[in-house]
């Protein structure tokens, strides 16, 4: 689990770099290149990830199953699991690094958002989901930040530089079916 959260960092930064090279050079057609994540193996990092930074504080994670689906054993249910987070590039804060906001209710953990390398993500814990469409969640810096319809199982983030999309971050949720990158999936 560990390895694919590292693998996730080193494609989003490739994945600027590759951006800022082909956007110095004359716009065209490039040929897509893909940086596959393994989308359970990340969501499992980051439930293992709120579970040990949740566990010191006034509200600790001790639910078994959670420990289960942290370590591969059960599957979430519906519902629960990682959510993308469409942020307009204006408000995107970009740092590199990681950052983790818990939420709860009554004194109990049901979800963290997630900065990484400047993406958000949402991690729901509950079967019935986060409140859709709308609901409010932390930011890194302690400030309440409004979102939309949060995706689930986010197909990933593409690039576009020159003429369409260039490449992007495509997160592989075994399904059986070869996502497809566009503007309007990307979150």
């Amino acid at each position: 689990m560990d390895e694919e959260a590292v693998r996730f960092a080193e494609a989003l930064r490739e994945s600027f770099r590759l951006l800022q090279v082909r956007l110095s050079l004359k716009p065209r057609r490039w040929t897509f290149t893909k940086f596959p994540i393994d989308g359970p193996r990340m969501e499992r990092w980051f439930l293992k990830t709120l579970i040990t930074a949740a566990y010191h504080t006034d509200s600790p994670i001790e639910d078994n199953s959670l420990v289960e689906i942290a370590f591969g054993k059960k599957a979430f249910e519906p519902n629960a699991g990682l959510y993308g987070i469409y942020d307009p590039p204006e408000k995107k804060q970009l740092f590199d690094g990681i950052s983790l906001h818990a939420f709860t209710v009554r004194n109990r953990v049901v979800g963290a958002t997630f900065s990484f390398l400047g993406f958000r993500l949402l991690l729901f814990l509950d079967e019935k989901g986060p409140d859709l469409p709308f609901m409010k969640i932390g930011t890194a810096s302690g400030e309440t930040s409004e979102i939309i319809e949060p995706i689930y199982h986010p197909v990933g983030i593409s690039y576009a530089a020159g003429k369409g999309i260039s490449h992007g971050v495509v997160f592989e949720w075994h399904t059986g079916a070869t996502p497809c990158l566009s503007k309007s999936q990307e979150w």
